[in-house]
């Protein structure tokens, strides 16, 4: 599982983007994100992606030294597929490697962890774990907003700022994830109507944070706007990828690399 990724979408900030004039207008807010939509490449192409790949391949600082920060994942979403196949490897770091694979399709879940000097170990993970279908809803939020599978809807707007950037703040409620309506925000830049953070809101002992993705560098893939950087981290992507359908029927493995998903012409 990304840990990393997970602690950087909820870097847990006591206040959310500086909030100013206030508007809860669900009309207002509706435009918007039609606006959105349109911006990031029409609501046509963005249902008819079925799968996103993506690729990290970037170094950070731990301590004195630089680590590895490299993402490799496939996520299928359609109306009769879920599924996903991550992995992360931030070695020397603590979250060190691991390999994560859901096929709700199947029933299949299973996680490959390996931290320091370790030799790894290879599971089941139970559905409700971290890497549960909550994760796939985010992946799709977060690069897509809106998809065939994923459809927020927008109640309520106010005025803010992100870095410095006025933004347009939509309220939205998401009922697919399995708790039902969760709310989630999008920071709109007011003249791209490009996200510029995806907002998820948690409850902790009665007090709010609010935290998310940055998402910033938009370049054009397949007709879609995507985010070329991710909290400062280059993102490369593909939209319905041919794959190899065993890496969501067998546990996945090192040995395999990260390219395992790659449909072989042998």
């Amino acid at each position: 599982m990304l840990l990393f990724f997970l602690a950087a979408r909820v870097d847990l900030l006591a206040k959310s983007p500086d909030h100013i004039d206030v508007q809860n207008d669900r009309e207002t807010a509706e435009q918007l994100w039609e606006q959105a939509i349109a911006a990031k490449g029409g609501r046509e192409r963005l249902y008819s992606v079925n799968n996103l790949q993506l690729s990290i391949r970037e170094k950070q600082w731990a301590g004195f030294r630089r680590a590895s920060f490299i993402i490799e994942g496939l996520y299928v979403f359609s109306e009769k597929s879920e599924k996903y196949w991550e992995w992360s490897d931030q070695r020397p770091m603590i979250f060190g490697l691991s390999i994560t694979m859901h096929n709700w399709e199947k029933h299949i879940h299973w996680g490959y962890i390996q931290r320091g000097n370790d030799n790894g170990s290879l599971g089941p993970i139970h559905e409700g774990y971290r890497g549960s279908i909550s994760y796939l809803i985010y992946r799709q939020l977060d690069y897509l907003m809106e998809t065939q599978c994923v459809k927020p809807i927008p109640v309520s707007v106010e005025r803010g700022k992100v870095g410095g950037h006025p933004v347009d703040i939509v309220h939205t409620l998401v009922k697919e994830f399995p708790k039902g309506d969760e709310r989630i925000s999008f920071a709109l830049d007011r003249k791209s109507h490009l996200p510029l953070r995806v907002i998820y809101h948690t409850i902790s002992f009665g007090q709010e944070y609010s935290g998310g993705p940055r998402l910033s560098d938009y370049t054009e893939v397949s007709g879609i706007q995507m985010p070329a950087r991710v909290d400062g981290f280059k993102t490369n992507y593909q939209f319905n990828v041919e794959y190899d359908q065993r890496v969501f029927e067998q546990p996945p493995s090192e040995a395999a690399g990260l390219t395992a998903w790659k449909k072989s012409n042998r």
